[in-house]
């Protein structure tokens, strides 16, 4: 399906809200909760080391708004839409629709219909078990820009006591060119084990192979968090990890992750290299210091390496807070490694970012 087709239909959740509230205005006030959010981003990304006449500079506006509405505490109704205008050596803008659809809950079940992010795999930076989720991206797992996009999927959720069981179908009709996503269906049951929050999943995308696998969080007192996955996919991937977080507030995230290099776990590397090994390690805190004039800021460094090709890139952010609503911060990566290497073949020295932020 085009874009110029897709993207009306994915607003039909939106038009569908808007109506209702413009409806509703009689339904007493408890029946009825709307929320809704605006951000708009100037974020510049200077290059350093680039090739002669490559343009060293990226500029990209975004403008963010989302809108929420729930009836009755049974239907819902939700659209976050991105609009990016891009300049380097020209300027190009698009609609990013990163969700769009309408809930029903009815006792134990929950029916989803739409454009809809979800998270299955318990990954930070890496994720063997997320088949519906975004892409992960280790040198940025916040999604600082929320570039990400959901599926679009009908899923249906039972939920009764500790158990969970989900079951979703995803077209690929509508998705954009040059994502590689195919039509999926899968499952997952989520219990509550010894303290092991546990899932199985299960699922098969059209015209490839089935796939399964296991996730597990575990939260240990008030300090660490344990989890990770196993999944098979033509071959085993695994994935540990671990967080910890001291009583100052400053928390420390470590994985581990070992994928097939198959088409589907490829992350950039030649297929001949064989299987790969990657670790990552950040630490960080929120609110430097509670006195006035710190606790605005916000930092975070870390590391992601290919234990084959010993190529690794640093990772650093700093945010700070202007009041409630505006912020500005810098996303520093370093790539280092043999041009022959995943991080080491990027074409820069250095990439910093700069950008100002504004929430509503």
């Amino acid at each position: 399906m085009k874009p110029s087709v897709s993207i009306p239909l994915l607003l039909l959740p939106c038009a569908l809200a808007i109506g209702a509230a413009a409806q509703t205005s009689s339904v007493p006030e408890s029946r009825t909760q709307t929320r809704y959010s605006i951000g708009v981003i100037d974020d510049a990304t200077f290059y350093a080391g680039l090739p002669a006449r490559a343009p060293a500079t990226l500029n990209r506006l975004l403008l963010e708004p989302s809108l929420g509405l729930k009836l009755d505490n049974r239907l819902t109704l939700s659209t976050s839409l991105i609009e990016v205008s891009t300049t380097r050596d020209h300027t190009a803008s698009q609609v990013l629709v990163r969700e769009g659809y309408a809930g029903l809950s009815a006792g134990d079940f929950d029916l989803t219909a739409g454009r809809k992010m979800v998270r299955w795999g318990t990954g930070y930076a890496f994720t063997a078990a997320g088949v519906l989720d975004p892409p992960r991206i280790p040198t940025d797992p916040s999604d600082r820009l929320n570039l990400n996009e959901g599926r679009d999927m009908v899923k249906v959720d039972w939920i009764h006591g500790p158990h969970a069981l989900s079951a979703a179908w995803s077209t690929a009709a509508l998705a954009r060119s040059g994502t590689h996503m195919r039509d999926t269906a899968a499952f997952r049951y989520n219990v509550l084990v010894h303290g092991f929050d546990t899932a199985l999943i299960a699922g098969n995308d059209r015209g490839g192979d089935s796939f399964g696998a296991l996730t597990f969080t575990r939260v240990m007192g008030q300090a660490w968090e344990i989890h990770g996955e196993a999944a098979w996919r033509e071959q085993a991937a695994v994935l540990l990890g671990a967080k910890y977080t001291m009583a100052s507030g400053v928390t420390f995230i470590g994985e581990f992750f070992t994928p097939p290099n198959t088409p589907y776990f490829s992350s950039g590397v030649p297929l001949s290299a064989g299987r790969q090994h990657y670790a990552f390690v950040n630490a960080g805190k929120t609110r430097l210091r509670e006195l006035p004039g710190w606790k605005e800021w916000d930092v975070s460094a870390g590391m992601v390496a290919n234990l084959d090709d010993h190529s690794t890139t640093g990772v650093a952010d700093v945010n700070r807070w202007f009041g409630k609503h505006v912020s500005a911060y810098l996303h520093l990566e370093v790539p280092n490694g043999s041009r022959n290497s995943q991080y080491g073949a990027a074409p820069y020295t250095a990439a910093t970012s700069l950008g100002l932020r504004f929430q509503l």
